[in-house]
């Protein structure tokens, strides 16, 4: 790597870092659900329903901040945010480095808005997981799996979704990795369980009256109406729209507190905020994927050079990324959000094939990481434009068919010798 690569390989996230912050921190404290982590790090944990009540490793840090410094619990959520920043963007950083990524992969990652969205949610522990995960990644990569399994132990306190990563680890460690590591990594599990289940019970019932799996099964099936196929359902006790047909559960019983169901309205919102998050959040990565899809599936090529900890980080990256991904549509109403849980398969994966793939140098590279940035910047702003949702979710899609397009039409003048 020359010295005017490397040097802008350190200034770019720095550049990401001080656009986050500017961008990012306004009205953060008006996050959904932002006020249950509040209650969590001012010490109200009876006020706070499951599951929220059980992600207490980010509130602890916070109020532990905000009584250090004596300025607050909303200045130690602050400051818990910033560091977490600076902790993900430089081991995202680490991971490039450690494969010397071209500028040009440098630059389409960190003048992304996704560091926007991540910062502005820092009451939430989205942020916290995601650099814990990152750490957990390069501590694999360099093969101390020791390490990188015992940090499933915080993951989970920040987050009980450890779970999906703990299930991706088995997959993409079998049979490669030591029995004395898979056992640290389940004792972190099943310590991290237990911490969390003592304190996430006390808390009240949610509005439904629902709690555990029925409470996600629940979540999932409201999501996917509202989000795919733009279906919003009604009940009782989430009267947020005026029915246009409902009825009382049969025989008199009940879910919980929920005795009436129906159906709102039909609305494009849900739909289109989807297409939106899965062909914007990350530009014109869904059509580089697509255009590597042989290699992706069939990546020894690619691979078969790697050290064991790199082939297991490409595994669950993969495995990992493509699920949370695929699985926005169920996880609630933040399409934008939920979809940034798959950085690691658009941060990681993605990269090291386009890399090994082509030669990013030339005119043809800076189109591309031109399209790519007014992709995801598009979408960015097309989240926050209501009325523009249709158009903007319109817009990614037909810009990642042109860039699908151009790397068909030129590949083969883009591609290594």
């Amino acid at each position: 790597m020359s010295s005017r690569a490397r040097f802008l390989s350190l200034l770019l996230p720095a550049v990401s870092l001080c656009f986050a912050m500017v961008l990012g921190l306004p009205w953060a404290a008006y996050v959904p659900d932002a006020g249950y982590y509040r209650l969590l790090a001012l010490g109200q944990r009876g006020a706070v329903p499951a599951p929220f009540s059980a992600r207490i490793l980010g509130p602890a840090i916070a109020g532990w901040l905000g009584r250090s410094t004596g300025l607050g619990v909303d200045t130690g959520f602050l400051l818990l945010g910033i560091v977490c920043l600076v902790a993900l963007l430089a081991l995202i950083a680490g991971l490039l480095w450690s494969w010397r990524a071209p500028t040009a992969i440098f630059a389409a990652i960190f003048l992304m808005p996704f560091w926007v969205d991540i910062f502005h949610d820092y009451y939430l522990p989205d942020l916290l997981h995601a650099a814990i995960l990152a750490a957990i990644l390069l501590c694999l990569w360099f093969g101390s799996t020791a390490a990188a399994l015992l940090l499933l132990f915080p993951a989970y306190l920040a987050r009980e979704s450890t779970l999906l990563v703990a299930l991706c680890l088995v997959f993409a460690c079998w049979r490669r990795v030591r029995l004395r590591h898979a056992v640290i990594g389940v004792l972190a599990i099943f310590c991290a369980g237990l911490v969390s289940r003592h304190y996430g019970q006390g808390g009240p019932a949610s509005v439904h009256g629902l709690g555990g799996g029925a409470y996600i099964l629940g979540k999932f099936f409201w999501s996917f109406f509202k989000n795919f196929l733009g279906l919003p359902l009604w009940s009782n006790t989430l009267p947020e729209c005026g029915p246009i047909w409902k009825t009382a559960l049969p025989g008199g019983h009940h879910l919980g507190a929920i005795r009436e169901v129906g159906l709102c309205e039909p609305s494009i919102w849900g739909p289109a905020r989807l297409l939106i998050a899965w062909f914007g959040i990350f530009g014109i990565g869904p059509s580089l994927a697509f255009a590597l899809w042989r290699k992706l599936i069939s990546p020894a090529s690619a691979t078969d050079q790697r050290l064991p900890g790199q082939l297991i980080v490409f595994r669950f990256c993969m495995l990992y990324g493509l699920i949370s991904i695929l699985m926005t549509p169920l996880l609630g109403a933040s399409a934008d959000r939920l979809v940034e849980y798959g950085w690691p398969f658009f941060f990681v994966v993605v990269p090291w094939f386009v890399a090994s793939n082509y030669d990013l140098r030339g005119i043809r590279t800076s189109a591309m990481v031109l399209l790519h940035l007014v992709t995801c910047w598009l979408a960015w702003f097309g989240f926050r434009q209501p009325p523009s949702y249709l158009f903007a979710g319109l817009a990614v899609v037909a810009l990642n068919c042109v860039s699908y397009a151009v790397l068909k039409r030129f590949g083969a003048g883009l591609g290594k010798a």
